[in-house]
């Protein structure tokens, strides 16, 4: 879907002329698009007729497209106290950033000696600027009582459509990487998963951080047999990994 541009909050449209702009004449990187976001000079309430913090619980945050022109795309993510994203990537995407308004957390990760491990962890501040590009591999969150929104832009400097497909979510307690068309999230239905790669061994410490996670996100559904078996899988693997 697009947006109108013209029904575009002023900063929005301004950030979204700034990036059709200097597409056309440079190749982008995320340390220019970071520019290009600061001067466009975005707020939270130019962001909240986007919000969506009525989301499902099994959606882990609310997140909802502004403009994509194929090369690019902007979304605005919203973040109820403890939502936090899969670990993911970014399909496709050359060069994006991410513009947060609350106290959120950022993890990234890192392959080393054939084990997934967290290389990174931060608590950023509001107006904080996350740079990202298909290499990252990370997470965020809100471990704070506050909800806030978020402002994500991914974009391409050799695709024209779809720059955020065949994203990768790291599901750790099934040892397995899923490639999906939806979003970051936590078990994700199959109707947006086509295809599935033997994961990436975690050490330790990164798959109790991961199942500490993924244990809040269970605990705040509905308690089905589904769910109860999901759980169940998780504490089994906490158990191997601490042996």
């Amino acid at each position: 879907m697009q947006y109108n541009v013209s029904t575009l909050p002023t900063t929005l449209q301004r950030l979204v002329d700034l990036l059709k702009n200097a597409s056309q004449t440079e190749a982008l990187s995320p340390q220019r698009v970071k520019a290009l976001v600061e001067q466009a000079a975005i707020s939270e309430d130019d962001l909240m007729h986007y919000a969506d913090f009525d989301h499902p619980v099994e959606d882990c945050y609310g997140r909802k497209l502004v403009f994509d022109n194929g090369t690019f795309e902007v979304m605005v993510m919203s973040w109820n106290p403890g939502d936090y994203s899969s670990v993911h990537n970014h399909g496709y995407t050359e060069w994006g950033v991410v513009q947060v308004f609350g106290h959120a957390q950022n993890i990234n990760f890192c392959v080393k000696q054939d084990r997934l491990t967290i290389s990174a962890k931060q608590i950023l501040s509001p107006g904080d600027i996350v740079k990202v590009n298909n290499a990252l591999i990370h997470q965020m969150g809100n471990p704070s009582s506050k909800r806030y929104v978020s402002l994500h832009v991914y974009g391409s400097n050799t695709r024209d459509h779809e720059v955020t497909a065949d994203a990768k979510n790291f599901e750790l307690e099934f040892d397995r990487i899923s490639h999906t068309t939806g979003g970051a999230f936590f078990n994700l239905p199959d109707g947006v998963v086509y295809d599935f790669l033997p994961g990436i061994p975690p050490d330790a410490d990164t798959f109790l951080h991961y199942a500490f996670v993924l244990l809040a996100y269970y605990n705040r559904q509905e308690q089905t047999d589904e769910i109860v078996a999901l759980k169940q899988n998780l504490l089994a693997k906490m158990g191997q990994m601490m042996n």
